[in-house]
């Protein structure tokens, strides 16, 4: 058995095709990662000089006196205020931020006094303020944290004073709390507005994901999907968390460490194609060139031979898998910087209902083990195919189909309470929806469930090949 495994290895990687493959594979990882730190750092100014050209040219067909143009007149010179402030200042920078959360209102509120309520004691009273915003943005943010502060101080003690006891103020001041919270993070860390820094996205992600959360935190009945929301929106808020709380970037997606620990899950697509092509002609083409006649002369059984080919795939599946891996470790080193590698990452465990930390290879390991159902099943058929039928094209191609179509299936039969599918194999080959206690995609399935369905459709296809593959007659080949 091991010769036929090693003669088979020695026939797959000696193929010119191989080297096509392998080169594909190299310039398809090198393409993405440059696009997506590409599209990860693609930020440039808000607003153009012919944006702003254009809201002037606006605003020369309006008259401010006239009851008709007024309110239009004021909506496009708020709008080009701000552009007209916000030139110089990129998109992600804090500046850009401060000017669209704190200052757009006050430039509004200018406009409106100036043009519709005409109230020139108002007007001076909020003058003086954008001025003081505009000098705090030269170079204080800390300014504009202070005010946001005092702000949801004082939105806290008017709900307060109001003492209404319901789920939905029980809500309410649960979110100031929050908002409260990372303003404090933000003074205490020293963490500037916007998105230019890592550690202002994570603080933005928290927030977002703890108000999802706390939305459904307190109700009853909730249905599935939303008690799916609930556990990914404390999920993503946990782990973004975690490196504040503990000075890490493992959810920064601007790093090589990210993007390696997300390998298998990104590049899924390769390694299925390469193992389907393999395990699609290993069969036919034997009998297509007429070498299997060669094959089978040998003292081994049709089964043992059999056996021997679908293993060689396997082998080849797990080589395949260390390439890719090795391609992005190397390639998005130097893309994102090899700085950027901390060998740990972070996951929320439902279990224990905390974040836990663990090495990136033990990490990339245990995806790599949840998701073998899936390319040994889809292998296994491209396998079954190429011994029934004979015909490489058509067993290299349902396969992939069947793959690419899998998820929709999944989807429409979540939408339209399918529960027959869950006897699928496609809902239960990946064994990833259980790892950290998550929760698994159809209701009533389990670990053992999936794991069980999968050998019986592996052992059927298995069957099926060595029972086809005993019956062949090869006299006219």
């Amino acid at each position: 058995m091991n010769k036929l495994i090693k003669n088979e290895l020695i026939k797959i990687f000696s193929k010119k095709s191989i080297i096509v493959f392998a080169i594909l594979i190299l310039v398809f990882i090198v393409g993405y990662n440059i696009l997506y730190k590409y599209s990860q750092n693609n930020y440039g100014e808000m607003y153009s000089d012919s944006y702003i050209s254009y809201l002037e040219e606006q605003l020369k067909e309006l008259d401010p006196n006239n009851t008709t143009d007024v309110t239009p007149y004021v909506e496009i010179k708020t709008e080009m205020d701000i552009a007209k402030l916000s030139k110089g200042y990129l998109s992600n920078s804090w500046e850009q931020d401060v000017i669209e959360k704190f200052i757009s209102p006050i430039i509004s509120e200018m406009n409106t006094y100036e043009y519709i309520d005409k109230d020139t004691e108002k007007l001076a009273n909020v003058k003086d303020e954008y001025n003081n915003m505009c000098n705090a943005l030269k170079s204080d943010w800390k300014y504009f944290a202070n005010i946001e502060l005092a702000n949801i101080d004082e939105q806290i003690n008017n709900i307060k004073n109001l003492n209404i006891s319901d789920s939905e103020t029980e809500v309410q001041l649960k979110n100031l709390e929050l908002q409260k919270e990372v303003v404090n993070l933000r003074l205490n860390k020293n963490i500037e507005y916007g998105t230019e820094n890592y550690k202002s996205l994570a603080l933005q992600n928290y927030q977002m994901n703890m108000f999802t959360y706390n939305g459904y935190v307190g109700k009853e009945n909730l249905d599935e999907d939303e008690n799916k929301e609930m556990n990914e929106a404390l999920k993503t808020a946990s782990l973004y968390k975690y490196d504040l709380d503990n000075n890490k970037e493992y959810q920064n997606t601007n790093t090589a460490n990210y993007n390696f620990q997300r390998t298998i899950n990104t590049y899924i697509i390769i390694i299925v194609m390469i193992v389907v092509i393999i395990a699609g002609i290993s069969i036919s083409e034997e009998f297509n060139k007429g070498t299997v006649k060669l094959l089978l002369v040998r003292p081994y059984s049709r089964t043992k031979i059999l056996i021997s080919k679908l293993i060689s795939v396997v082998i080849t599946m797990v080589i395949t898998t260390l390439f890719v891996l090795v391609l992005q470790f190397v390639i998005g080193g130097f893309t994102f910087g090899f700085n950027t590698y901390y060998f740990n990452t972070s996951e929320f465990d439902f279990n224990a209902n905390t974040v836990i930390s663990l090495n990136i290879f033990k990490y990339i390991a245990l995806i790599f083990i949840s998701k073998l159902p899936i390319f040994i099943l889809i292998g296994t058929l491209a396998f079954a195919l190429s011994t029934i039928s004979l015909n490489s094209p058509l067993a290299i191609a349902l396969p992939i189909l069947g793959y690419m179509v899998s998820d929709v299936i999944n989807v429409v039969a979540l939408e339209y309470n399918w529960d027959w599918v869950k006897y699928f194999v496609t809902p239960n080959w990946d064994l990833s929806q259980y790892l950290f206690g998550g929760t698994p995609l159809f209701k009533g399935i389990s670990v053992e469930f999936s794991i069980l369905i999968c050998v019986i459709y592996f052992a059927i296809m298995i069957g099926i090949s060595i029972e086809v593959f005993k019956r062949r007659n090869i006299k006219n080949v």
